[in-house]
């Protein structure tokens, strides 16, 4: 039992170090490709991620159907700066079997959000709070406010200012992370 816990372990830390490997490739892209390559950036994510993905699928000890697997695998295929039917598929099962995995909730918001769907995102980011107050969520909460359709301008006017609580509120997580601050003058401007 024990020695299948531990095989489990390292296998889920694999998958991690794969995808993050990933996410590194994409938000680091210029900094091993000129920028006569930037046309070229979303086809060079699209081929690491099915390369990604094959490697995670080559991965063995794991429990298919893991919320945190599941979510891994999510993750992957929503690096893409476009909405991934099977992503979300993947992290909306992830937060059915484990609701508390806020990671899982962030990145099923930020689906909804490619997919045009600001309500849906709204509610992901706002359930990611209701389990862990985290950066990420307040960032992209900020964001999400402020695409909301209102009815009023009144109504736009209080999101607007619960926008600018959000990105003070990511900022205070952490006053070295750029994306928080960035929010925050986004917020404010």
């Amino acid at each position: 039992m024990a020695e299948d816990e531990e095989e489990n372990s390292q296998a889920r830390q694999r998958l991690q170090e794969l995808v993050d490997h990933l996410y590194h490739f994409r938000d680091h892209y210029f900094e091993n490709h000129s920028v006569e390559d930037a046309g070229k950036k979303q086809q060079d994510v699209q081929e690491e991620m099915e390369k990604t993905l094959q490697k995670m699928e080559a991965i063995d000890g794991l429990s298919e159907g893991q919320a945190y697997t599941l979510m891994l695998k999510g993750k992957a295929l929503n690096v893409s700066a476009y909405y991934n039917a099977q992503s979300e598929k993947l992290l909306s099962k992830a937060v059915k079997l484990d609701p508390e995995l806020v990671e899982a909730w962030n990145q099923l918001g930020e689906v909804y959000w490619k997919k045009g769907d600001v309500s849906a995102a709204h509610t992901c980011f706002s359930g990611a709070l209701g389990h862990c107050k985290n950066k990420v969520s307040l960032q992209n909460l900020s964001m999400v406010l402020r695409q909301l359709h209102t009815t009023s301008p009144d109504e736009h006017a209080q999101n607007v200012m619960d926008s600018v609580r959000q990105a003070k509120l990511a900022v205070q997580m952490d006053v070295r992370d750029g994306r928080s601050w960035c929010e925050f003058y986004y917020a404010i401007y």
